[in-house]
């Protein structure tokens, strides 16, 4: 096969594969409602009985063996978030964000792609052009998914600030002789008022707009805890669910969960205290490196000219 055609196939190749994964993430990406249980109801009760009708007339046990291994394999197997799920977990709320970010997921790969064909241009001809352009192009694509997870990290830095603080002001809140839910709407007011809202109360403003919408307290804490993507919001959004459902002594159990959720962030800190301790080695040698090498040169200047 002639070689100057074997590099515009290959990058043909590349591009239509390229774009249709892009197709595919973004028309194809399933949605996660805040109701969706609520919204599933009559799908999944036909479906449960269907399963029992064929398990009551099942004498041999395979049908209940498959559905214990079905169980078993989604338990052992934790699913992919999907895009909507990404983008509430890097704080991409409202429609008009949503619009932004999926324009950039049109824009950048088109950019990226006649930026790498004009730098293509300029080092050969059309083979380099549509090489570059489709690395340029599968970079583009890849950008905004880099800038979601970089915000999905950053937000959970400041879920790891702001999560104590948060617990404190419920526990003061509590001890004032509030209950959890007024407490969690007092807190989420101060917010809009200072309209100083930090991670963990948008999170809170939620779960009351659920509330709102006809949810109990529990279960809409439970599911904005687990639609956050961070573990310690889920712990403890279910531990206070838990509290207002059950009572007890709750300002004892509110102000040892801050007291749990002070000592993590501890934990936290001092884990990436010591990861940076390891990431600073490479470059203490490099400078190590470069003071002997102008040490080197400099006492072997002093020889050639002694000499």
């Amino acid at each position: 096969m002639d070689a100057s055609f074997l590099v515009p196939a290959l990058a043909a190749v590349i591009g239509l594969g390229c774009l249709g994964v892009f197709v595919f993430s973004l028309y194809n990406q399933p949605r996660q409602e805040f109701r969706n249980l609520m919204a599933n109801k009559p799908a999944t009760t036909s479906a449960m009985a269907f399963a029992r009708s064929k398990m009551e007339n099942d004498e041999t046990g395979e049908e209940f063996e498959k559905l214990k291994m079905q169980v078993r394999k989604k338990s052992e197997k934790p699913s992919e978030p999907t895009l909507e799920e990404k983008m509430f977990r890097a704080g991409i709320f409202s429609e008009q964000q949503r619009k932004d970010f999926k324009r950039l997921q049109v824009l950048t790969p088109g950019v990226a792609g006649l930026l790498g064909g004009a730098a293509g241009k300029l080092f050969g001809g059309i083979d380099m052009v549509l090489l570059v352009g489709v690395i340029g192009a599968i970079i583009g694509f890849m950008f905004p998914f880099r800038v979601l997870a970089s915000r999905i990290k950053r937000r959970n830095n400041d879920i790891l600030f702001y999560l104590p603080l948060v617990i404190e002001q419920i526990s003061i809140g509590v001890s004032s002789s509030l209950d959890v839910g007024p407490c969690l709407a007092r807190v989420v007011q101060m917010a809009d008022e200072r309209d100083s809202h930090n991670p963990v109360t948008e999170l809170l403003r939620y779960a009351q707009f659920h509330i709102k919408s006809g949810v109990g307290m529990e279960e809409a804490l439970d599911e904005i805890g687990k639609l956050s993507g961070n573990v310690d919001v889920k712990h403890t959004f279910m531990a206070l669910a838990q509290v207002s459902k059950f009572g007890g002594e709750v300002s004892r159990q509110l102000q040892e969960l801050a007291d749990a959720v002070s000592a993590q962030r501890e934990v936290k800190i001092e884990e990436k205290i010591k990861k940076l301790e390891l990431e600073a080695t490479a470059p203490v040698a490099l400078v190590f490196f470069g003071y002997i090498v102008i040490l080197l040169i400099g006492f072997g200047l002093q020889i050639i000219t002694a000499l």
